[in-house]
């Protein structure tokens, strides 16, 4: 097995025992931090403020002061991992405060108590929203990590896989008090600084033509520069708060400082949105919503402003709507490079199969319920026979409601071309039929641009052009694109970059009775790929449209012979004539 097989199976698997695990601990309700919310007020000193919409518990109020130094490093641990480093400690443990009052320094016992809505209907919501995350970004990453091919699918890749591992890592520290639940937190912490490297290196990749040498390293180094200026309070600032109970680099709002660095890709993708050309801007429109849905639910929940038990449902719905803009910008407008096309004939299949299950479960359960041994043979005929008729209805029913849901416009750019593909043979003149062909294909692929050619002695020649993609007036026929066609009669794909008709698209031959008459080339669509079966119809249409453009030539030539033949024209005219319907057509 080849080693890049094996890191992604093993990475698959992560993704599946992590997406489970996060399932078990949304459910179970385990998670616990402390009852109150604090302030910096010096290095040395925190004051307790109640969190919003909760009391504080036994003997603490509000303005109470914490001593650091004074506090046992267990209660300075559970601190910097529930206020200073937004994770979970486990529910139940007892701590330690040390509470300066006017009567001197006293030590009050805290116990951590679960993060769980008490409503069970609002907790069971809690949980689906919380589980509906990593399911978004399990799918995100597994799709850039098995079908993406560029750069911007390897950012995309580390970034989800990181961060769902940091989402791991909040959940594994709920359940491990001290030095392990700290080490963990900081581990966690660690995975989301990767998040955001991937982040930055996905949104780089999808605006690289844009970008210029100089323009990447400035924005590089900016991201890296914010980033570390966020890292650095949040890892060594909850390090110096256990150690020395020390918490000065925490005194600024981390949580802010700490999400800083997204702010360099959004940055990014404004600046290059301006810039890009037609076939990025609709991708990049995507990225730029879904981004920023997803950055602003990371500051409100690194902030705290919505305040604890809002913050979580807020964020929460924030975070799912974003994924799911994600998922669609990746399977819908190719954001990224991915080799994968969700085509009707797939879903077709999977119905079929999902009727035919059925179809078997239906006829089993019959079977053991109501036939027995002692059923006619007719009764055990026309059972299947009439859940057949049945189930056929449904099928066809089901296959309705796909076209209808999922390949609405397909279907009808389908029928339009179809429709066409069997009417050009009846057009009668040249210019109308080349007319009408750039017409209908225009409309119903959304392609940036496309070009008719015309074959003769002299090379290819474009008599037709449309869209914002331009292609050459001229081709010669020894063209690596044309020599394919002539020999393999199926449409090309132009991605070696070795042919004048460009890198991108495909190119569709007009090819009759073995003779190449022309092509038509196809330039690239900004939000999805040609699948299979639309190939496929192009072909039959390119095919039809060469046939009728053949059709048209020999009755030229046959008006020709017959204006000759009774004496319309002269020789010489007809020569003239003739010499005209064989020349180079005209290039527009």
């Amino acid at each position: 097995m080849p080693h890049r097989y094996g890191l992604r199976l093993a990475l698959t698997l992560f993704v599946v025992i992590c997406v489970g695990y996060l399932g078990y601990m949304a459910f179970a309700g385990i998670v616990g931090g402390l009852p109150f919310g604090v302030r910096i007020v010096d290095p040395q000193t925190l004051v307790i403020e109640p969190l919003a919409g909760r009391s504080l518990p036994g003997e603490l109020r509000a303005g109470d002061r914490i001593d650091l130094g004074a506090s046992p490093r267990a209660t300075r641990i559970a601190l910097a991992v529930t206020h200073f480093s937004d994770f979970y400690v486990p529910p139940g443990h007892t701590y330690a405060l040390a509470l300066r009052r006017d009567s001197g320094l006293v030590m009050v016992p805290v116990t951590s108590v679960k993060r769980i809505n008490p409503d069970p209907g609002a907790a069971r919501l809690d949980a689906w929203m919380l589980l509906s995350d990593p399911i978004l970004l399990g799918v995100i990453g597994l799709i850039a990590l098995w079908r993406g091919r560029d750069r911007a699918a390897a950012g995309m890749t580390l970034w989800a896989l990181t961060f769902l591992a940091g989402l791991v890592s909040g959940f594994g520290s709920a359940q491990n008090d001290g030095m392990a639940g700290l080490g963990i937190a900081l581990i966690g912490t660690g995975f989301y600084l990767l998040a955001r490297c991937g982040f930055y290196l996905m949104i780089e990749g999808m605006v690289e033509p844009v970008l210029t040498r100089g323009s990447r390293r400035f924005w590089r180094a900016g991201f890296l520069a914010l980033l570390a200026f966020g890292a650095a309070p949040r890892l060594a600032g909850s390090v110096f708060l256990v150690a020395f109970g020390w918490a000065g680099l925490l005194q600024f709002p981390d949580g802010l400082v700490f999400s800083i660095s997204y702010l360099v890709p959004l940055a990014l993708l404004v600046f290059s949105y301006g810039r890009a050309d037609v076939t990025r801007r609709l991708r990049l429109r995507w990225m730029l919503w879904a981004g920023s849905v997803f950055i602003l639910s990371i500051f409100l929940y690194n902030s705290g402003w919505l305040g604890d038990p809002d913050s979580g449902i807020v964020t929460d719905f924030l975070m799912l709507l974003s994924f799911s803009g994600f998922v669609y910008a990746v399977l819908r407008h190719r954001v990224i490079d991915i080799n994968f096309v969700l085509n009707r004939a797939l879903v077709y299949a999977l119905t079929m199969s999902l009727v035919m299950g059925l179809f078997a479960l239906l006829e089993s359960v019959i079977e053991r319920t109501t036939l027995g041994y002692g059923a006619s043979l007719l009764l055990e005929l026309g059972v299947p026979l009439g859940l057949g008729v049945a189930l056929s209805t449904m099928h066809r029913r089901i296959d309705g409601l796909v076209e209808r849901l999922f390949f609405r416009r397909q279907y009808r750019a389908a029928s339009a071309l179809g429709e066409f593909a069997r009417d050009c043979a009846f057009i009668t003149r040249r210019e109308r039929l080349l007319d009408q062909t750039v017409d209908q294909i225009m409309t119903h692929t959304a392609a940036l641009g496309m070009a008719v050619y015309e074959v003769t002695a002299a090379g290819a020649a474009r008599v037709r052009q449309q869209g914002a993609q331009t292609f050459p007036e001229q081709v010669d026929l020894d063209d690596p694109a044309l020599v394919r066609l002539r020999s393999r009669n199926a449409e090309l794909a132009l991605h070696d970059g070795r042919s004048r008709l460009g890198q991108e698209g495909y190119v569709f031959p007009m090819m009759v009775r073995g003779t190449l008459l022309g092509a038509i080339v196809l330039g690239p669509r900004p939000d999805e790929r040609y699948a299979p079966d639309e190939r496929e119809l192009l072909f039959h249409v390119v095919h039809e449209v060469g046939a009728a453009l053949l059709a048209l030539r020999a009755r030229e030539n046959e008006q020709l012979v017959e204006r000759l033949a009774t004496g319309l024209l002269s020789p010489y005219q007809a020569q003239q004539q003739a010499r005209l319907l064989t020349a180079q057509p005209e290039a527009v």
